[in-house]
């Protein structure tokens, strides 16, 4: 009787699987390989994961943006997807893209491939220009995953700095409850209780046209020019990002934790100036 219950509930998944790909076929804005790869996402985000929305998306995420949010988890991404509603454009490591298995899936992702070591000029050029063309880019500020017990790591400013430099909002994210244990595939056996909440949309300052500039501009070399203008476009990005910290740690419930930009001494909250 065990065994026949397991084969009816294992061919309910089955059916349901295959009725809601169709659905999300017809009309999506995904392609059809995207339908394929994102439809198991999006059932262990509802079965598994039971993915919870606590209030609307903003009306930014009808446009370009960067979606900005908290990373506790591996599968933190596909809740970032889930938020977005329509394509996102991530930054893999260029090593998986030319892998001969993974490479396939993550083109027909559209992801932007990167390298780990240094400032990748052309992954950021490609990330603004996309973001210009009112497409999302998810970037994870913390730059890997939070172990510790507080709401955020040392955060970077890269992502703002995408946003300031395509003329779009930082969208911000948090994530409550992702699951995790010490393998990367974990999560994919852990039932959880997922809980999303949208931040206030954080726009470069003045207007968006004017603060948006050419990507041929974007620095080839690796460490930023001294001109004006990258000063300014790096002081507005740590701005930008340090309010996206302080509302981030603000949705956790510890609006007292300190903020802080790697490689700076700077915090951001009263906790910091005592």
């Amino acid at each position: 009787m065990t065994l026949l219950a397991a084969v009816i509930w294992l061919s309910l998944l089955l059916m349901a699987a295959i009725i809601y790909m169709l659905s999300q076929i017809r009309g999506s804005p995904y392609s059809m390989w995207e339908n394929v790869l994102y439809t198991p996402t999006y059932l262990c985000g509802r079965l598994l994961w039971r993915v919870h929305f606590t209030n609307p998306p903003p009306e930014a995420m009808q446009g370009g943006g960067v979606l900005v949010a908290n990373h506790r988890s591996s599968v933190d991404p596909f809740f970032v997807q889930l938020s977005a509603g329509r394509r996102v454009h991530w930054m893999v490591a260029r090593e998986y893209c030319e892998n001969g298995v993974l490479g396939p899936l993550l083109r027909a992702l559209q992801v932007i491939p990167t390298n780990r070591s240094g400032m990748d000029t052309g992954a950021t050029k490609q990330a603004i220009r996309l973001a210009r063309e009112g497409r999302l880019v998810g970037m994870f500020p913390e730059g890997r995953l939070n172990h510790t017990r507080g709401p955020l790591v040392s955060i970077r400013p890269g992502a703002a700095l995408v946003a300031v430099r395509a003329g779009v909002p930082l969208i911000p994210l948090y994530i409550l409850g992702s699951p995790y244990r010490r393998e990367v595939w974990s999560p994919l056996f852990m039932p959880a209780r997922v809980r999303i909440t949208f931040g206030q949309p954080i726009d470069p300052r003045g207007s968006l046209e004017h603060n948006a500039v050419d990507v041929t501009q974007v620095e080839e070399n690796p460490e930023p020019s001294p001109d004006a203008q990258t000063r300014t476009d790096l002081a507005e990005a740590e701005r930008m990002m340090l309010e996206w910290g302080k509302q981030i740690v603000c949705l956790a419930g510890r609006p007292e934790w300190p903020v802080e930009i790697a490689g700076r001494s700077r915090l951001t909250t009263r906790k910091s100036s005592q």
